[in-house]
Formats: C-alpha cells, structure tokens, sequence
C-alpha cells in the first residue's frame, strides 16, 4: 500500500465517520440540554435581579425620623443604595441580553439539527469519498468542481456542528472556570436581597410610630422606642454598607460571567472559525 493509497483510506474514513455524527442524536441532545442549562441560569439571576431591584426601590422611597430628648435624626436607606440600583439595572439589562443570545443558541440548533441538512451533508460527502477513489483531472475545464465540492463541504459541515460545538465548549468552560464564582455570586445576591428586605420591614415599622392621641404611658414607650432607634441607626447604616459593598462585588462578578460565556467566547470562537475555515480553504484548493 503506498502513501496516496493510505491517505485516501484516512479521508474517507473521516468522512463516513463525519456522515455517521451528523445523523447521531447525541451531539445535538447534549448541546440542547447545555443549552438549556445556561438560558434557566440566565432567567434564573434576571429574576433575582428585578427582585433584588426592587427591594431597593422600596428602600429609596423609605425614611425614618426619630427625635429623641428633641433632637431630630434622620436615617435614610435609598441614599446608601441609589448607587447599587443603577448598577443592578444596567446588570439586568447584560442578563437580558445574555438570555437572548442563548435562546437564539437554541433556535440555530434546533435548524441546523433538521434531517434535511444531515442529509445534504451527508449527499456531499459521498460525493467527495467518489472523488477521492475515482476523480481523475482528465478535462481541463472540469478541473474547477472539486473545488467547489471541498468548499461546499466545508461550508456545510460548518453549518452543521458548529452550533453544537459551541454550546458544549461553552458549558464546559462554565463547568470548569465559572460555576463556583457564579453559585457563590447567586447566593450573595439572594441573601442581600433578604437582608435588605428585613431593614424595609423594620422600617416601615418605624414610621407607624405616632404620638399624637397617646397617653402619658404611650408616649414614654415610645420616646423609649425612639431613643432605641437612634442608637440603631450607625448599626443599620454600617449594615446597609456591608450590604451595598457585598452586592456590588458579586453583580461585577455576575457580569464579568455572563459577558464571558454569552459575548466574549462565542465571538471569539466564531472568529477562530473563520479563520481556520479560509484555511481549509486554501489547504483542499487543487
């Protein structure tokens, strides 16, 4: 057997083996179901995000006056928090945007699945597997069309698997790089939301205070109340701080995954494609 015998052997074996993955259900079943993983990830943070949104919207709406032995103290949460909405909004938006692009994941690979493009493909790689045993460059002016196969090839194969290529490269390097920074980001955000959900509570309370049409008693009780809750107030402001810093440190965190996964890889990884397409290219010209 010699060299060109041997070479001829590696192709086609490549190619019945890449007409046979084309009409496997496994690649595109899994690439659907990673698919899906990431777009419930996606609308799973979206909820907790408008949540924790507005949680602080009712903060910025809230405050507390408490004058105690007559001095006037104010507490007011939405101050402390005005800076964290904005960027809980525009981190909504980057979710939003991220869901998008998985679901349009999703339709892509639910097109480039149909039977009628495995089928196609696989038309085209019988051709070239005849070509390869018994295309002899015979007629100068029909030396052009394998050419034009190895590119129509190419063209379909790319078609046909980048889709599910991506999502499984794409959920692995979620697997690997991101999962732990993501489930610790999620969980700070729900338990920030709670926290800052308990102070409106506490606050709301607060502002049911009333003196007027109080007995004598009443009014002791709550002066004493009153005295309280301005002691209570650098406690809940420093709280609401500790909240704030916590909550801007995991929405960066939250960011930076999402527009990795669902902006930065997939560009890059279709940019790798088309440059190692046009190599293909020129590596199968004749």
């Amino acid at each position: 057997m010699n060299k060109r015998n041997t070479r001829q052997i590696i192709l086609s074996l490549l190619l019945i083996l890449t007409a046979a993955l084309a009409h496997l259900p496994w690649l595109d079943t899994l690439a659907e179901e990673y698919t899906e993983q990431g777009l419930e990830r996606t609308l799973l943070t979206y909820a907790v995000s408008r949540s924790l949104n507005g949680v602080i919207s009712v903060a910025q709406g809230t405050e507390v006056a408490v004058s105690p032995a007559g001095i006037g103290l104010t507490f007011a949460p939405g101050q402390i928090l005005d800076p964290i909405n904005d960027l809980i909004e525009r981190f909504s938006w980057v979710v939003l945007v991220s869901s998008t692009s998985l679901g349009i994941q999703r339709l892509l690979l639910e097109i480039t699945a149909t039977p009628i493009i495995s089928w196609l493909l696989t038309l085209m790689l019988v051709i070239s597997v005849f070509r390869i045993w018994f295309y002899k460059p015979l007629d100068k002016g029909l030396t052009n069309w394998p050419n034009i196969i190895n590119k129509v090839l190419i063209i379909l194969i790319v078609i046909r698997f980048i889709i599910p290529v991506i999502a499984i490269t794409n959920e692995g390097l979620y697997l690997n790089f991101m999962q732990p920074k993501y489930e610790v980001a999620q969980a700070e955000l729900e338990q920030a939301s709670d926290q800052i959900q308990l102070i409106n509570q506490d606050t709301r309370g607060e502002l049911e205070l009333n003196d007027e049409d109080k007995g004598i008693f009443e009014k002791a009780e709550n002066w004493l109340n009153q005295t309280q809750q301005s002691l209570d107030v650098d406690k809940q402001m420093q709280s609401l701080k500790t909240a704030a810093a916590d909550i801007s440190k995991q929405v960066i965190n939250m960011i930076v995954i999402f527009v990795v996964q669902s902006i930065i890889f997939p560009l890059m990884f279709l940019w790798m494609l088309i440059k190692i397409t046009k190599y293909s290219f020129r590596q199968f010209e004749l």
